[in-house]
């Protein structure tokens, strides 16, 4: 029988090549087997992978007061696909990890910003804002407007906006593509900011990002996450200002002015419509309203 170790090379690259999840994913699923491997005797086989281990090793990431509850669900969450591979792979014929409970996680409420918050008159009007400024507004515009995460945005090329449709096709996790509406708002931040990268001598046509830095390459993620932070902060918002929280704006307002749950689904990309209902916190006058109008005994 193999050693396990050559196991998980094949898994990673099933789930790397054939699968196509993103780099971030598999670099956490591969933390997470060396971690499982490293909890087992050297050059463990693949008789090693039993329910009895998995288990231990479970109980033991337990002992951790400082590792939270998410982080023992994504150990899990890999052993359980790890098995299922090894099952599909006709290497094992039962998954070890099949019967496994997942951690109950505690509910909480997403953290967003009310409508309020990103009205219009919040946003300083500057006569002649800098490129860092521009590149913000820009930013807020697709994630706030259209919903984009910000690894999304981070790769969008010039060639996937449409701007006479109003649309932008995105890329997101596991390659999959969606098409997604752009603001009136958006085309006007997009057209300031191409005139500002035309001054910088910047491309912004075809194949080059739409973040494009003075090397000629994308802006990284820390860039343009520090860049929301600070226009949040800017706008006076005091609470975690980060591009995920733009994101759950942008699904709660959709929702709060009547927008249908699939709908916002399809439109943030995600893959199951249960990940999506974590936005449905409207308020509860919100609720009672639509009761009244729509029940017959409301």
């Amino acid at each position: 029988m193999a050693f396990l170790s050559e196991h998980v090379e094949k898994f990673l690259k099933y789930i790397s090549l054939e699968r196509r999840f993103s780099p971030r994913t598999v670099k956490t699923y591969q933390e997470s087997l060396e971690k499982f491997q490293h909890f087992l005797p050297e050059n463990a086989e693949l008789s090693a992978f039993t329910t009895e281990a998995i288990r231990r090793f479970i109980w033991e990431m337990r002992q951790d007061e400082n590792l939270k509850i998410s982080s023992i669900d994504l150990h899990i969450a890999c052993l359980k696909s790890f098995g299922k591979y090894l099952v599909r792979s006709h290497a094992l014929e039962n998954n070890p990890a099949e019967i496994i409970p997942m951690p109950k996680q505690p509910k909480r409420l997403v953290s967003f910003l009310s409508q309020k918050d990103l009205a219009d008159e919040k946003f300083l009007q500057i006569e002649n804002p800098t490129l860092p400024m521009l590149r913000a507004r820009v930013l807020l515009e697709l994630i706030y407007g259209s919903g984009l995460r910000i690894s999304e945005c981070q790769s969008l090329t010039w060639l996937r906006l449409d701007f006479p449709n109003r649309t932008v096709k995105v890329f997101g996790k596991g390659g999959k593509e969606r098409i997604v509406p752009l603001t009136h708002e958006a085309i006007h931040w997009f057209h300031l900011y191409q005139g500002k990268l035309s001054e910088a001598g910047r491309n912004s046509s075809g194949k080059n990002p739409v973040f494009l830095n003075e090397h000629g390459n994308a802006h990284d993620v820390r860039t343009l996450r520090r860049d929301i932070h600070d226009l949040l902060r800017s706008i006076g918002w005091e609470g975690k200002a980060s591009p995920h929280v733009l994101r759950h704006s942008f699904a709660t307002h959709l929702l709060e002015n009547g927008a249908d749950l699939m709908s916002v689904k399809e439109m943030l990309g995600h893959s199951s419509l249960a990940t999506t209902q974590v936005y449905t916190h409207v308020s509860a006058e919100r609720l009672r309203e639509s009761f009244k109008k729509a029940h017959p005994r409301g």
